[in-house]
């Protein structure tokens, strides 16, 4: 979609486009009186064509504006301008948490995960006690400035707790990494929600990687869902049991058993950090002992710190294009497997695409399909009666989670429009490229005849993924495409000149 680069926006010269999230895009903007920069976030022009979205929007913009902590965003104006809505907030010139991770390419050192997760949790806690979910934690919205603060951003999906009145309806909301399981059901969400995408994120960084990985966003919710958290120790074996308990307590799959409030998290970690420290004392003031081969730690860097206590603060240089990195995951082999525990691979039912997607997506690579299941040896398999057992429950669950809501018409399996172009964007900026190109062709199938030219920045996004694929010509067909559903409407003039761009700098590349 056309970049708003080079314009002015109310008193802010845009310099250039940051980013792009579910709800809006973000400007870097700079205020020429005042000569203060700022990140000017613009709602997208198709929620604009909903009252309710706009209502969202401007309650988002006054619920932020009346936080106020040191690790929250600062907002400092709201307006509309030319049918745009934005909101211009703080600037923090100094990178992500996600950024910090992908540099890092495996666990943070302890003192700086702490003092990270310390102060992102204080945040949360504060917005709670306002009545503000935030309802999409993950390291993409902690911002770290040049000093290694942590701000916490992004309530473009925040909820007032009293007031329901202003939910998306139909709409799954999240990252899937990071969504708890009640969230992936679709069930009610309340501040556990949060604290458990909090643990999700202190796994992270203890770790070096997310617990749950998939083919696809659906996969990962489910695994969420039904699978058992996999022990931390399994990926970094010098993690003390203290840490691990706190993160298994945080991570629990019934909200009622998790901590029930980021500033009690805290004083968990802070106790368990207390107390690995405490023992570091002792065994230092012990004769030495005999080292025991193999009782080194399989990490670069020991885990025990007995300074981490002070909690200091370790200032982080920003780095050069780290945005352009992809993010590694390790994916937890699990060799020895029960058969007990073996998972039948399923996909998601994908709604019926108009005859013109069909033709398009002839030529277009089908979704990634779930991995095989390695074959479990002769000695290890168990009488067929059991495994046809297994196999049926499995499949009643899967009906159940994933049949059911689909048949009943529930769109937050991206039944919507609306709800597969947030998904899209979520998927792109978590880097799974294939999963964005499946969201939006569900979504594109399910544009009406008479829709097309509000919808027809869909193809060009599409266009856009596959650019990034080196898909060139099924990109320059979306393009074409998002071309022709303008159906030559005057108002959206400036999207067929940026998919016209695109086809021309495809054709010379």
């Amino acid at each position: 979609m056309a970049t708003l680069s080079g314009q002015t926006l109310g008193q802010y010269q845009i310099i250039e486009r940051l980013g792009r999230g579910g709800m809006a895009e973000v400007y870097k903007g700079l205020h020429p009186k005042l000569e203060r920069y700022a990140a000017i976030k613009v709602l997208h022009g198709f929620l604009a064509e909903g009252e309710d979205f706009l209502a969202r929007f401007e309650r988002e913009a006054k619920a932020i504006a009346a936080l106020s902590h040191p690790n929250i965003v600062q907002v400092y104006d709201f307006d509309v301008h030319d049918d745009l809505y934005y909101m211009v907030i703080e600037y923090i010139n100094g990178g992500t948490l996600k950024e910090r991770l992908i540099q890092s390419n495996g666990p943070l050192p302890l003192a700086e995960l702490t003092r990270i997760f310390c102060e992102t949790a204080s945040a949360l806690d504060y917005a709670h006690q306002q009545g503000v979910l935030h309802r999409d934690i993950k390291p993409a919205n902690v911002l770290l400035d040049t000093t290694g603060r942590a701000v916490l951003t992004d309530f473009g999906i925040a909820r007032i707790l009293s007031d329901t009145q202003f939910t998306v309806t139909g709409a799954l909301v999240g990252t899937p990494a990071y969504m708890s399981p009640e969230q992936g059901m679709g069930l009610h969400v309340s501040e556990a929600s949060d604290i458990y995408a909090l643990g999700i994120i202190l796994y992270e960084m203890l770790t070096g990687q997310v617990p749950f990985t998939a083919d696809t966003p659906f996969g990962i919710i489910h695994k969420h869902i039904n699978e058992p958290l996999p022990p931390p120790r399994t990926f970094r074996d010098d993690i003390p049991a203290s840490l691990e308990a706190v993160l298994l307590t945080a991570l629990e799959k019934e909200p009622a058993d998790r901590y029930q409030s980021p500033a009690e998290m805290i004083t968990a970690l802070e106790a368990a950090i207390a107390t690995v420290a405490n023992q570091e004392t002792i065994v230092e003031t012990e004769p030495p002992k005999p080292q025991i081969e193999g009782a080194e730690s399989s990490a670069s860097e020991p885990i025990i710190d007995p300074t981490i206590a002070s909690r200091a603060t370790v200032a982080m240089p920003p780095e050069e294009d780290i945005a352009q990195k992809e993010t590694v995951v390790m994916a937890a082999a699990q060799e020895s497997v029960e058969i007990t525990k073996v998972e039948t691979p399923k996909e998601p039912a994908v709604p019926e695409h108009s005859p013109e997607l069909e033709e398009k997506q002839a030529a277009v690579q089908s979704h990634p399909k779930p991995k095989q299941k390695k074959a479990v040896p002769q000695s290890k398999r168990k009488p067929v009666g059991i495994i046809l057992g297994v196999v049926g429950i499995l499949a009643v669950a899967a009906f159940l989670i994933w049949g059911l809501p689909l048949l009943s018409g529930d769109s937050s399996n991206c039944g919507e429009v609306a709800a597969c172009h947030q998904l899209a964007e979520e998927l792109m900026e978590s880097g799974d490229l294939e999963g964005a190109i499946w969201a939006l062709d569900i979504g594109l199938g399910n544009v009406p005849a008479n829709e097309h030219p509000q919808n027809a920045n869909l193809w060009c996004f599409r266009g856009e993924v596959l650019t990034s694929l080196e898909r060139f010509d099924e990109a320059i067909w979306s393009f074409e495409d998002c071309m022709a559903w303008t159906e030559d409407d005057p108002g959206l003039e400036d999207l067929r000149i940026f998919a016209n761009d695109q086809i021309e700098m495809i054709n010379n590349r």
